[in-house]
């Protein structure tokens, strides 16, 4: 790759650049090309922080106008690919998300705009092969956009480096329509935002010698069905994938859009015809990103991840996490179309499930021995996946696997809502911390404030 020109596209946050977008450009720099561009759109107050990046040996190209404050995913991508047709990449490197949005929806979006292919979920790389999270191993060509999980930590600039120049593009240079960005361009708007209490529950705080009792009659617990939505519903909605119950639950008719061997364009034509007003996609990584996609080309606004909707006067209300999990949202779109990716509850082989998050890393093999005693899958919260502690797969969250065993127990997890709504189906949650203050006990049925080495040696098979 060292003949090619890569454009890295980075996000701040508070300051601080996404750690995600820090892993694809230490990846680009590794390749050996001279011709890096990083690419970032923020407000001045970010510059300093992304000129000092020019240390690294690379060119800066910083986006920023008043315009543009508040532009979501539709408007975001618009800018970007504007300024992408200036660059002309070979290839286009980013991180799989930000962190304070978890959405994923930008690099899609923007590749469907700059005619670019796109490789989602980079777990390994090297200037000759690419492996992605779902097994997938290639040679990155030309005209393609990659997305990189955490995988590397940016590296720090030699002391003996200077800084590099930086062009600032506002929109005198990508004269950017103005009902295309900003709020104008935005077709999503939070109406409310709000701690999250879907999956809260009544926590009873026990001692760790009753962790065998509690996982005993978990496994014997009936299961409750939840009763259905009597609220308002849409006349008719479309939906993609195995989420038919969702979309019977919103609207008077759910109407199942078929998409196998159709393009993004084939799509966005029939929903045209149809004058649909709002589509649910299942949340797999295909149709995230054709849904992206579709909503480039239909103009319709889209909020991913969704967990919960409702209707007030004939519009969609969909709700989702936000600010990287520690508030919910409720989104409303402006446009004729509203689209929204759905998370659904993956189906497990077991009834039990241990969870190991930060609190808990160092006894691994410890919740291991102990789950061989149940038959339990070993899972885990991201930050323990970021670490490369436990697989990816293994992941249970809202960037991960949504999940609902009779028994789950989270072993050293602290309960950010995007953890924790990915567990609100399971029939029983045990936590085990030492902090009596982690959030995940509000989202617990029992409670253990203790460490995991204190399990008896007897209590492990």
């Amino acid at each position: 790759m060292k003949d090619k020109r890569i454009v890295v596209l980075l996000k701040y946050f508070k300051g601080e650049l996404n750690p995600f977008d820090g892993a694809a450009l230490e990846c680009a720099l590794e390749t050996g090309s001279m011709d890096i561009i990083a690419v970032s759109m923020a407000p001045m107050s970010a510059l300093n922080a992304f000129q000092s990046l020019t240390r690294l040996g690379i060119k800066g190209v910083f986006i920023t106008d008043p315009l543009y404050a508040s532009s979501d995913t539709q408007a975001t991508s618009f800018i970007l690919a504007e300024a992408l047709k200036r660059l002309n990449p070979d290839l286009i490197f980013c991180g799989r998300q930000s962190v304070d949005g978890d959405t994923a929806q930008v690099p899609p979006m923007m590749a469907q705009r700059a005619h670019f292919a796109i490789k989602t979920k980079v777990i390994d790389f090297n200037a000759e092969k690419v492996i992605l999270r779902n097994g997938e191993a290639f040679t990155p060509q030309n005209g393609t956009v990659l997305t990189f999980e955490k995988i590397r930590t940016l590296r720090f600039p030699s002391i003996f480096s200077k800084l590099g120049e930086v062009e600032i593009w506002d929109n005198s240079i990508l004269q950017v329509p103005q009902e295309k960005c900003g709020l104008k361009g935005s077709p999503t708007r939070v109406v409310k935002s709000y701690e999250s209490s879907v999956g809260r529950r009544q926590c009873q705080f026990v001692g760790m010698e009753t962790l065998d009792l509690l996982i005993q009659a978990g496994l014997k617990k009936q299961r409750t069905e939840q009763n259905e939505d009597k609220g308002q519903k849409l006349d008719k909605i479309y939906f993609v994938g195995n989420i038919k119950p969702i979309a019977e639950r919103i609207g008077f008719t759910a109407i199942e859009l078929q998409t196998q061997g159709k393009s993004a364009e084939e799509i966005a034509e029939e929903l045209t015809e149809k004058q649909a007003k709002a589509v649910l996609w299942e949340d797999s990584e295909e149709l995230k990103i054709l849904a992206s996609q579709v909503a480039v080309l239909t103009g319709a606004g889209i909020c991913a991840d969704c967990i919960s909707f409702r209707v007030e006067e004939g519009k969609l209300i969909m709700t989702r996490p936000a600010l990287g999990g520690n508030v919910t949202a409720d989104i409303v779109c402006e446009s004729d179309m509203a689209f929204a990716t759905v998370r659904t509850v993956k189906k497990e082989g077991t009834d039990v499930i241990f969870s190991v998050g930060k609190g808990a890393t160092d006894e691994i093999e410890r919740i291991r021995k102990l789950a061989q005693k149940y038959g339990a899958e070993v899972c885990c919260s991201r930050i323990v996946a970021d670490s490369g502690k436990l697989p990816y797969e293994k992941q249970v969250g809202l960037t991960g696997r949504t999940v609902s065993p009779k028994v789950y127990v989270a072993f050293g997890i602290s309960g950010a809502v995007q953890h924790t709504c990915a567990i609100a189906g399971a029939g029983m949650v045990i936590a085990v911390n030492n902090d009596k203050q982690a959030r995940i006990f509000d989202y617990a049925d029992y409670g253990i404030m203790d460490d995991v080495k204190n399990i008896k040696e007897n209590e492990i098979c």
